[in-house]
C-alpha cells in the first residue's frame, strides 16, 4: 500500500483515501467544526472581529483556544485528529520524512454568493512572476514539500484537481484559464483533464498544492471539509498559516494525549522564535 501511495502521489500529485475516520468520528468532528465556525462568524478570537463576509468560504486556525472555552475537551479531539497515527503514517510515506504541522482550515458553503472556485497553484501566491513561479515548481520536484489533506465531514464532490500538473508548467489551455487576462477566466469549467474528487464523510483527498486545483462553493449545497496541512520538517514555512503563538500559552498542550502532544512539540520548537518576534514587534 505504501509503495502504491507513493507512486500515485509522485506521478499524479494526489491520492484519495477512504475511511480515514469512521462515521462516528467524522460526525463528532463536524459538530466541533460547525461550533467553531459559528463562533468565528460572530467574532474571530484572533482579531475580535466577525470572521468573514456572507460570501466567505474558508476559515483558518480552528485550534485557537478561544473556540473551546465551553468545551475544552473538543480541542483534544481536534488535535488528536491532526496527530492521528494513520494520518501521520500517510503523510510520512508521501513526504519521505517526518511531517511537521502547519495549519487547520475549514471549508464551507457561503451564506450568500456561491460560485465555482478559481483555478490556481499555491505557488502563484508566493511568486506572481511567471518565470519565478515556473522555477519554483521545477525546483520542488515531484514529491513536493507539503500536503493538503481535505477530510470530508459531509458528502462532497467539490474538490477538483488536474492529475500530473504538479510536475510541469501550464499548457497553453491551462494558462489561458489560470492566469491569462489577469485571471479573468480562472473560474472556467473547461479546465482540460480536471478530475472531480467525490468523498463521503471520513474520506480524505490529499494533493500537492503546486498542482492545478480548485474548490466549489455554492449556497444551499452543504460543503463541510476539514483540511489538515503538513510540510516536511526540512521545509518549514513561517507565515500566517504557521503563526500560532497560542501554543505558547500556559496549559495549551497540557490536556492532550502524550502522543498528540509529542507530535506538536517540534512545531513549537520550529516556530517559537518566529512567534516571539511577531509578538514583540
Amino acid at each position: 500500500m505504501t509503495s502504491d501511495l507513493q507512486e500515485q502521489w509522485t506521478q499524479e500529485g494526489y491520492v484519495v483515501l477512504r475511511h480515514v475516520f469512521d462515521g462516528e468520528r467524522a460526525a463528532r468532528l463536524l459538530t466541533i467544526c460547525n461550533t467553531v465556525l459559528d463562533q468565528w462568524r460572530r467574532a474571530n478570537p484572533e482579531t475580535g472581529q466577525p470572521g468573514g463576509a456572507p460570501d466567505a468560504t474558508v476559515m483558518r486556525h480552528l485550534n485557537h483556544p478561544g473556540y473551546f472555552r465551553n468545551h475544552p475537551e473538543w480541542l483534544g479531539d481536534l488535535m488528536d485528529a491532526v496527530a492521528d497515527p494513520a494520518v501521520l503514517d500517510t503523510a510520512r510515506a508521501i513526504l519521505g520524512e517526518e511531517p511537521l504541522f502547519r495549519c487547520t482550515s475549514f471549508f464551507f458553503e457561503p451564506l450568500e454568493g456561491g460560485k465555482d472556485g478559481n483555478w490556481h497553484r499555491d505557488s502563484q501566491f508566493g511568486e506572481p512572476d511567471d518565470e519565478k513561479e515556473r522555477a519554483v515548481i521545477a525546483k520542488v520536484g515531484n514529491a513536493g514539500t507539503s500536503i493538503q489533506m481535505q477530510i470530508a465531514l459531509a458528502p462532497s464532490d467539490d474538490i477538483e484537481y488536474v492529475p500530473g500538473s504538479h510536475l510541469r508548467w501550464d499548457t497553453p489551455a491551462e494558462y489561458a484559464i489560470r492566469k491569462a487576462d489577469g485571471g479573468a477566466h480562472n473560474r472556467s469549467n473547461e479546465m482540460p483533464g480536471a478530475l472531480r474528487l467525490a468523498l463521503e464523510p471520513g474520506d480524505a483527498a490529499l494533493f500537492n498544492p503546486y498542482g492545478l486545483h480548485r474548490g466549489r462553493y455554492h449556497t444551499g449545497r452543504l460543503r463541510r471539509t476539514l483540511m489538515l496541512t503538513y510540510t516536511k520538517r526540512s521545509a518549514p514555512h513561517a507565515d500566517y498559516f504557521s503563526r500560532q503563538p497560542w501554543f505558547l500559552e500556559p496549559g495549551y498542550l497540557d490536556g492532550l494525549q502524550p502522543a498528540t502532544r509529542a507530535f506538536f512539540e517540534p512545531f513549537v520548537a520550529q516556530y517559537r522564535d518566529f512567534w516571539m518576534e511577531k509578538s514583540s514587534a
